[in-house]
């Protein structure tokens, strides 16, 4: 956990400075541009991997001819894709009505390749729990291709400084975990073990292809309805968000997948294990999220710019429907810890008709209906996502809120408090440092005051730790 989390904070941290450098350097359009794109190298991603990750880590018989058999096909399905959005790059282009595209998705797509080189090591790596290796070489990634795209950015490259830095990240990574994972394949394809891991992949497969839609259609449908610079304004707002609440769900995610999958024969420590969990995510993203959504003016001011002041309304709702996210995707995770991938497909393929419908209602108005409806969706996916955890361990939705109704109340109370004092300050950059340092303090009292368990235990451990 300590350096999953390490990994997560620090590298996205570094990253978050970093894109701040760039997003002053860059404009709403550059951005909006490359967000164009990011939609196929995603699915591409999804495809390379193919839920074999999980599937080595999720199965405790695996052989040599698991990890080889999984390499090759990263491999193979990597440069077939890559060629066939070679060749479809101007119909994109076209699509777009943007004729940059063409070169750029050349060239940025390498990436995909370059990906398909980490998929086995970085799953060795985690089987062997040495979260370490995997922060310490993502953080070298992220500082290399960072500092270059600034550069690059000074010098003027535009667009291409955000192509640059992803493929650094891409070369360094593969080197680290080539390096980390000290394993070469010795021995070729196999189809047995081939179709004995897809088998619990597919359906990983099938989810991921549905995520990774449900994710990134925002993008490809802000970009072809409105403009570059709107999805500029719409990515940006969404770094804020998921540098938090994202990477939180990741850190929870990574390193507890191996242990609760340990637990899938014992209910009763899996449920304890699990409903700890839900509190610890709820302890830090509700106070975030409602954190971000009051100070997103002063957020957005200070640390992006005016250029950028209309993606402050954006950031606001986006922070709200981040809200419940790391509580879904817990469900979902415990679901494939216990092996039942076959749910997992069945819930997300039930949210396809509600994403659907809320799409063709709020695109038509403005982006920022379209971000409401995120919002009210998100909270919608939550009580999806619990229904089965419900049916299978009696701990639902509205259980999980109820033992987090201390976190609830004082994330409230802190928001209010936030509200009332920062509407009073016309200084963005006095507004935002006030906002946090009393957002903190009284969100700390208020857990105090409710004797909150997590809260008392974490701070016992900070207190050890120094002492």
């Amino acid at each position: 956990m300590f350096w999953n989390a390490f990994e997560k904070i620090a590298v996205q941290g570094i990253s978050f400075v970093l894109n701040i450098i760039l997003a002053r350097l860059l404009t709403p359009h550059d951005y909006g541009t490359i967000g164009m794109i990011i939609i196929f190298l995603a699915f591409s991603n999804v495809f390379v991997d193919s839920g074999f990750t999980r599937a080595l880590i999720q199965r405790q018989d695996r052989t040599e001819k698991d990890f080889s058999t999984v390499l090759i096909f990263n491999v193979l399905i990597s440069v077939l894709l890559y060629v066939v959005l070679f060749f479809a790059s101007p119909a994109i282009a076209d699509f777009y009505e943007t004729p940059e595209l063409v070169s750029l998705q050349r060239v940025f797509f390498l990436v995909i390749i370059l990906n398909s080189l980490t998929v086995v090591q970085s799953a060795k790596l985690q089987i062997d729990v040495d979260f370490k290796s995997i922060a310490l070489i993502n953080a070298v990634a992220t500082i290399i291709s960072g500092c270059i795209a600034v550069w690059a950015a000074y010098a003027g490259f535009g667009v291409w400084s955000l192509v640059i830095q992803a493929l650094i990240k891409a070369i360094v990574s593969v080197v680290g975990f080539w390096i980390a994972g000290k394993w070469i394949p010795k021995t070729g394809f196999d189809i047995v073990s081939f179709k004995r891991l897809f088998g619990f992949g597919s359906k990983l497969l099938a989810c991921g292809l549905l995520s990774t839609t449900i994710t990134n259609v925002y993008n490809l449908i802000i970009g072809k309805v409105y403009n570059p610079a709107s999805l500029g304004y719409y990515t940006r707002a969404q770094q804020f968000p998921e540098l938090t609440a994202g990477t939180l769900n990741s850190v929870l995610n990574n390193a507890t997948f191996p242990m609760m999958a340990t637990l899938q024969d014992k209910k009763d420590e899996l449920i304890q294990t699990f409903s700890r969990l839900i509190k610890l995510s709820a302890l830090v993203v509700f106070p975030a999220m409602v954190g971000l959504a009051v100070l997103s003016d002063e957020i957005i001011l200070v640390l992006l710019g005016e250029k950028w002041l209309p993606a402050s309304e954006l950031l606001f709702w986006l922070s709200l429907s981040y809200v419940f996210i790391p509580l879904s995707s817990l469900n979902l995770n415990l679901l494939n810890a216990i092996g039942r991938s076959d749910l997992f497909m069945k819930i997300d393929f039930s949210k396809v008709p509600i994403i659907a419908i809320m799409m063709a209602i709020t695109f038509p108005i403005s982006l920022k209906a379209v971000v409401i409806g995120k919002a009210v969706t998100a909270i919608i996916w939550f009580y999806m996502n619990g229904f089965m955890i419900g049916k299978l361990y009696k701990f639902g939705a509205f259980k999980q809120l109820a033992c987090c109704w201390k976190c609830i109340v004082a994330t409230i109370i802190m928001g209010i408090i936030v509200w009332g004092a920062t509407s009073f300050i016309e200084i963005p950059v006095v507004g935002l440092v006030v906002g946090i340092i009393l957002g903190v303090a009284v969100y700390a009292v208020f857990l105090a005051v409710l004797k909150e368990e997590e809260y008392k235990l974490f701070i016992n451990k900070v207190i050890n730790r120094i002492e």
